[in-house]
């Protein structure tokens, strides 16, 4: 596989820009010839931009948001058969919606009900989720619908309310590559943020206590499901013993605070790491998948500049190979539904610590996974979040 770098097509006769309404494959991804690669909306419609050919993405140029210009990169992508130039610079490909192997969608802005005022992106967002805009009360301009009033229908937020996704240390909300994406396509209103002192954040955290304080105030209002993997597994239970009767459900993935030992080589590994191979070879012990040079370098960079309080943060969690937190008793006194899912090839936290759950909590091992089963099996993730799955029998293993 070669780099490609990808720019953006005119996608209507008056079009100069575009603005980038949601990403739909993150970094790290594989897609498929035809897969929508993101959604924009120009000054007439939201379209969907296809992949023209299969291949991974390595990089998002431009976040939700933001605008890209005609013809400016969007994405820096690997491909198969494409071959880079001998000067090192990626080739760049123009995607084509109007190929007719991935005909682009575009939503009209036109009216679709007599005196209906809705942008494209609240458009695009209800076509996702299944949401009647006649029922949804606009708070834009002159009482103009907009992708957050539809966000906040019951046909995307579901029956148990906004799904919190909390990654783990060392990562960022990207980390969560297409799982957003597949709850929103569910009907699921989704919230993933970059915990304090991680991904874009400029907060500064040394200890789970300080992260929930911060975490708090940005939640989504209503009910809750909140998801965290490994730390924010952790944190999802400390936010949970604040929330009380607010949270929906529980699903942990591979948890921290769950069993005694944890692996030292990895967080010394990720502390230590100065070189982009270091930080690879700690990165590995994920079975994350490799990572592009550019990549590395981005989260190696990241990583150093937070280097101080992510040290005070894991000397708080582990010491000598040993976690310092145990929050299984915290787990026999929350009320909510509570699922476990963990990888059978986990090499950072043990999974055989299921044994001491509490016997009310639902566990589901993915036999094979290291420390990111839901990467391997998102439909799962997926599945236990469904309104009619929100009350699965306690006690529940598989």
């Amino acid at each position: 596989m070669g780099g490609v770098t990808l720019t953006l097509p005119r996608l209507g006769e008056t079009m100069e820009e575009a603005r980038v309404t949601a990403w739909l494959v993150a970094p790290g991804s594989a897609y498929r010839r035809g897969d929508v690669l993101m959604e924009v909306e120009t000054d007439k419609t939201v379209v969907e931009v296809p992949a023209m050919a299969d291949g991974v993405l390595v990089a998002q140029l431009v976040a939700e948001g933001e605008t890209v210009a005609l013809d400016q990169p969007f994405a820096e992508v690997e491909e198969a058969g494409a071959q880079a130039p001998a000067t090192g610079a990626a080739p760049t490909r123009e995607v084509q919606p109007e190929t007719p192997a991935a005909p682009a969608v575009a939503v009209p802005v036109a009216e679709g009900h007599a005196g209906l005022r809705a942008s494209p992106a609240a458009r695009a967002a209800a076509r996702r989720g299944g949401v009647d805009l006649t029922l949804v009360p606009g708070t834009g301009r002159n009482g103009r619908i907009t992708a957050e009033d539809v966000r906040g229908q019951g046909g995307i937020s579901g029956r148990a309310g906004t799904v919190v996704l909390l990654h783990g240390l060392f990562d960022s909300a990207r980390g969560w590559r297409d799982l957003p994406q597949r709850l929103a396509r569910a009907g699921m209103a989704v919230h993933a943020p970059d915990l304090p002192g991680h991904g874009l954040s400029t907060d500064r955290a040394e200890t789970v206590e300080a992260m929930a304080d911060l975490i708090l105030p940005g939640l989504p209002a209503g009910r809750i499901a909140l998801v965290g993997h490994s730390l924010g597994g952790l944190l999802a239970v400390r936010l949970a013993q604040r929330l009380g009767p607010r949270i929906a459900r529980l699903v942990l993935i591979a948890p921290a605070g769950v069993g005694a030992r944890i692996n030292a080589d990895f967080l010394d590994g990720m502390l230590a790491a100065e070189t982009p191979a270091a930080l690879a070879r700690a990165l590995s012990l994920l079975d994350a998948g490799p990572m592009s040079d550019s990549l590395l370098a981005e989260e190696l960079s990241r990583l150093q500049s937070r280097r101080e309080a992510l040290g005070h943060l894991v000397r708080r969690l582990a010491h000598q190979g040993m976690q310092q937190i145990d929050m299984t008793a915290d787990l026999e006194r929350l009320a909510p539904p509570i699922s476990v899912i963990w990888g059978t090839a986990d090499r950072i936290l043990d999974w055989q610590s299921v044994a001491g759950l509490p016997a009310h909590v639902a566990i589901h091992l993915v036999r094979g996974a290291g420390h990111l089963p839901h990467l391997v099996a998102p439909g799962l993730v997926t599945g236990l979040l469904e309104p009619e799955n929100a009350s699965i029998a306690r006690g529940g293993r598989s």
